[in-house]
């Protein structure tokens, strides 16, 4: 009995059709992204069939339990690449995956994710950088500081929020941007806009397996 049978539903283990036609999980995308960037070294370490569904359970069980997101694993893709001349072991990828945390890099892009947000452009490199800016500072005091008077609140923040997604006080996710509602009378949404809406509510919370957004 494999190791998959002991463990609950993992969403880096769930199937999905994806843009090319192919159909299979984050973990296949990885295995296949990894024997792109180590041609015969990352393949040949596989006895067999066996040994890639170990590694497969494994590294998914660890992904999951470290709540990492597909942002994160497509990072560490490119830090292999720098670090490592060899694949790397299950650790030494984690490690890739979450660099240690350069304060003033995460502020600046903090201050510019922010202002992005207003025309729903941002992109954050970890939930953590929205959740320190958008909650724990607050939009106004991160863009109206510069970094040397408010870097002590703003590492305080950040190590806050990491702890508090590690600990599931906090979703590792970015929510979207919410829409300012109008004044009554002023507009109103169209019955297909209105399905629309309704869809994704239904989606994000009948859903109970949390499938990691993005590709790899």
């Amino acid at each position: 009995m494999g190791a998959l049978s002991t463990l609950k539903r993992n969403g880096w283990l769930e199937s999905r059709k994806w843009p090319d036609g192919a159909a299979c999980s984050l973990m296949d995308r990885l295995f296949n992204r990894m024997d792109g960037t180590y041609p015969n070294r990352w393949r040949s370490a596989f006895a067999n069939q066996a040994a890639i569904a170990n590694w497969r359970e494994a590294w998914a069980e660890a992904f999951e339990e470290e709540g990492m997101t597909a942002e994160e694993v497509k990072r560490g893709i490119v830090e292999c690449r720098k670090r490592y001349d060899w694949p790397p072991s299950l650790a030494e990828f984690l490690k890739a995956c979450r660099p240690p945390l350069d304060y003033e890099a995460t502020y600046l892009e903090a201050v510019e994710q922010l202002r992005r947000r207003e025309s729903d452009s941002d992109r954050w490199s970890n939930p953590a950088v929205y959740w320190a800016a958008a909650v724990k500072v607050g939009s106004f005091d991160l863009t109206t500081s510069r970094y040397d008077q408010i870097k002590g609140r703003w590492k305080r923040a950040l190590d806050e929020a990491i702890n508090e997604i590690q600990e599931g006080n906090l979703p590792n996710e970015v929510p979207k941007r919410r829409i300012a509602l109008p004044a009554p009378g002023e507009t109103t949404v169209s019955p297909e806009e209105a399905k629309r809406r309704l869809a994704e509510i239904v989606e994000k919370f009948g859903n109970a397996t949390r499938i990691p957004d993005g590709d790899l």
